[in-house]
């Protein structure tokens, strides 16, 4: 599959036909993310949903089941390093999507101030770092012993913290998280869900369990031709909010008169995933100590 080229918006009745235009291709070093984006685009009267797959500096590759044409005009907001900005973009490119949506878009951010794009430069070298980080930490985490033989990437944690929720077109409400594991959340809220409901999440996990870690340490390696610093990562560090979206499963039995429910992350990106992993494996530790 190649990406569709561009249409020449120049005509010729005498010229020899010239050969056809190069694909677009998506701009190497991108950051690889599966994180869930809506759209607005122009001449749509709803929303566009879609998967942010990689994103440079230049632009993105999203996956999207609706059709849009080369140059349709997007915006959506992108949080990245903790922060939320809006990005304006235009689609250069499409092909067949390989599995799941049906097609992959190529964005530019040639509309862009250059404003913009400096900040999205600057929150794209922060995922950077990040990412570098949380995989320092899943290094770590491995070695860390568990108290059962589940694959660590799925043990559930019961622990009791808020949770800001919305369903599409609402307004927040408060609920409350009774365990989390990296696939989802068991929910205690006070509105009625249907099942299948898509609904936005904004939540901080618990930092006071992460004292179950060792603190961070320093080395000083002599060993090779000039000294280096090392050490472990600071497991230690305090949980940023997290912003995720979910489709409601099950239905639990009621809780003093509440509604509990299952709520699955939907394409969670690998930095959530893993600080997640950080706040289970630390929930198991304390287990451990205080068995």
């Amino acid at each position: 599959m190649t990406w569709i080229p561009k249409r020449s918006n120049t005509t010729s009745t005498a010229a020899a036909p010239t050969p056809a235009a190069a694909p677009a291709q998506m701009p190497t070093h991108g950051h690889s993310l599966e994180m869930p984006v809506v759209m607005s685009v122009r001449r749509l009267p709803a929303p566009v949903y879609g998967t942010l797959m990689e994103v440079t500096g230049r632009g993105a590759k999203i996956r999207s089941l609706v059709l849009m044409e080369r140059g349709t005009e997007v915006e959506f907001d992108l949080g990245l390093g903790g922060t939320t900005m809006t990005v304006n973009a235009r689609v250069e490119a499409r092909r067949n999507a390989s599995a799941g949506a049906r097609f992959e878009y190529f964005l530019t951010f040639d509309v862009m101030g250059e404003a913009q794009v400096d900040a999205l430069a600057r929150a794209i070298r922060e995922l950077e770092r990040r990412a570098a980080a949380s995989r320092s930490i899943q290094r770590a985490i491995d070695a860390l012993p568990t108290t059962d033989r589940e694959r660590r990437g799925s043990y559930r944690a019961l622990s009791a913290f808020p949770v800001r929720y919305r369903k599409e077109g609402d307004d927040w409400s408060e609920a409350r998280i009774g365990d989390i594991s990296s696939t989802g959340v068991r929910m205690n809220c006070g509105q009625p869900l249907p099942i299948g409901a898509l609904v936005e999440m904004r939540f901080t996990l618990p930092s006071s369990v992460l004292e179950a870690y060792p603190e961070e340490t320093a080395v000083l390696d002599i060993s090779g031709s000039s000294p280096r610093r090392t050490g472990r990562p600071d497991l230690r560090r305090p949980f940023e909010e997290m912003r995720l979206r979910g489709r409601v499963v099950t239905r639990f039995q009621p809780v003093r008169d509440r509604e509990v429910y299952g709520v699955a992350f939907l394409e969670i990106d690998g930095y959530s995933r893993e600080e997640i992993a950080r706040f289970t494996h630390a929930v198991q530790l304390s287990k451990i100590r205080n068995a």
